[in-house]
């Protein structure tokens, strides 16, 4: 039986009506269908019941990219640099990835997921990376397609993601937000050449816990996909046993 991947669905705003639409952008349904696992919207509820039914029904999660997270989720007040946030998201996707955690099923963190999940283990985030006190290279891409590659990322030998592509990695770049102090019991196992953290890992021993601050549901779409790998991975270490 192929294993059911949730996803958070993430709120978006329609201008015309007012009206905020539950959604989840393709790519990310993509991935996981030619991964070998079969995708699944959970709508924002940030009640207990939902979240922990939620959990418990879905073998593998992938918590996507979206909106900032706002400060206040991480004891913070807001920079000028600050852009959209919704603070019942945070809630809502913070109480689903500590479930999540709580019953040790893999989980694939994107762009926003990163951030979400170094969140909720207790960590911060820069908000915007012109913040930091090195200096920091573009990183929200202006390359058209986004499937193509913006920067380097050099990853920690010995890590899950050294496991599948050695010692860097080629990566798109959408995001302004990054993590600045990472959360209790997540490790750095990539960064930037400028220092921003690409991405965290479980410390603990954990049947699949990789968050990573690029985008590679975008890849999908090309013949060759170099992403794969990362949703090939997630989807084994999701299948019932």
């Amino acid at each position: 039986m192929k294993p059911l991947i949730g996803i958070p669905a993430h709120p978006t705003l329609q201008e015309r009506n007012h009206t905020i639409i539950h959604s989840c952008g393709e790519n990310y349904l993509k991935s996981v269908e030619k991964a070998g696992g079969v995708p699944l919207i959970l709508p924002i509820f940030d009640t207990p019941e939902a979240v922990e039914r939620y959990a418990a029904m879905c073998d593998g999660f992938i918590i996507p990219g979206g909106i900032d997270v706002n400060p206040l989720s991480y004891g913070e007040e807001p920079h000028p640099l600050l852009q959209m946030t919704r603070l019942e998201y945070d809630s809502y996707e913070i109480r689903l990835i500590k479930e999540i955690y709580r019953l040790r099923k893999p989980m694939l963190g994107i762009c926003r997921g990163i951030q979400i999940i170094n969140v909720a283990f207790g960590g911060t985030l820069w908000q915007d990376v012109s913040l930091r006190p090195e200096p920091t290279w573009r990183h929200q891409q202006k390359e058209m397609d986004s499937s193509s590659v913006s920067h380097k990322v050099l990853i920690e030998e010995g890590s899950l993601l050294s496991s599948l592509y050695g010692s860097e990695l080629m990566t798109n770049s959408y995001h302004h937000q990054s993590v600045k102090d990472p959360g209790r019991g997540l490790k750095i196992t990539a960064r930037a050449d400028d220092g921003v953290i690409e991405a965290l890992e479980a410390e603990e021993d954990y049947p699949f816990l990789l968050a990573v601050q690029w985008h590679p549901e975008c890849f999908v779409v090309l013949e060759n996909n170099p992403m794969a790998p990362i949703f090939e991975k997630l989807i084994d270490a999701s299948k019932p046993l």
